[in-house]
């Protein structure tokens, strides 16, 4: 398997020996009509329980945030980012405190990201898979797949170089006002899932609620089916300095990456 980066010739890393980071919300206003995504890191879903379900009570929590709490367990599961959600029907059947069983029961949800540097590319078997994928772009660059840990590891190093030598500078990644004292970053890299909005669960369903929340638990890594020919494969990158999680001030970083141009194939 390949990592397939299209893009411009000039951005080409090969040629550029760059790596330019965007971010979710870059991605929700950038000009190019290929790759904009007015909802990047955020979607809203509706969830159906199909006939009668048997959930984990900590799931409904979840889902409310603590706005309704079942079985008296305030240990509800946290995420990162916003999410709100209504019950436009619900129909508990049983709560056996261990076991929260409903029927036809329907929710609707939104989930959004906090904002953050992404990378994307997309995983393919052949060189010849990622022609066309983005036609406005003229050239692409391609790394295997096997090496996309140790990527993960050599764009989290360069942000945060590139962060604290924008502290010294002036040129400032993330507010200026905020120490830097113990700053990491750290990256999380994976396919992204294509997810309807429109979710059904029942209780022969192979896909669960444990499988829908731990989607949605990071929604850098989910987008609508309609960007599914892309193939896309996302390094996204969390800013953390002591126990405070730090959000982009800029749209976008480029990081010199020569020593990398020897990864590509």
């Amino acid at each position: 398997m390949l990592l397939a980066k299209n893009c411009y010739a000039k951005d080409n890393l090969k040629i550029g020996k760059t790596i330019k980071l965007g971010t979710l919300y870059e991605y929700r206003d950038i000009e190019s009509a290929q790759i904009v995504d007015d909802g990047e890191g955020k979607h809203s879903f509706v969830l159906n329980f199909d006939g009668t379900v048997d959930i984990e009570p900590k799931w409904f929590n979840f889902i409310l945030q603590g706005a309704i709490s079942v079985g008296g367990d305030e240990n509800h599961p946290r995420i990162l980012g916003s999410m709100s959600a209504a019950i436009e029907h619900l129909h508990i059947v049983e709560n056996t405190g261990q076991i929260l069983r409903v029927r036809d029961t329907r929710a609707s949800i939104h989930r959004e990201a906090l904002n953050g540097f992404i990378f994307c590319v997309s995983r393919v078997r052949k060189k010849r898979d990622a022609v066309g994928l983005f036609p406005n772009y003229d050239d692409c660059w391609y790394m295997t797949a096997s090496k996309a840990h140790s990527l993960g590891l050599e764009l989290s190093i360069l942000l945060r170089d590139r962060i604290t030598s924008g502290r010294h500078s002036g040129n400032h990644i993330v507010d200026p006002n905020v120490s830097l004292e113990n700053l990491s970053i750290y990256c999380r890299h994976e396919p992204v899932s294509y997810l309807s909005r429109e979710i059904h669960i029942s209780d022969t369903s192979d896909f669960t609620i444990e499988h829908f929340m731990r989607k949605i638990s990071d929604m850098a890594f989910v987008k609508p089916p309609s960007f599914s020919a892309e193939k896309e494969y996302r390094f996204s990158f969390t800013i953390v300095a002591g126990e405070m999680i730090l959000m982009p001030t800029v749209k976008n970083v480029i990081l010199k990456a020569e020593h990398l141009v020897d990864w590509t194939v």
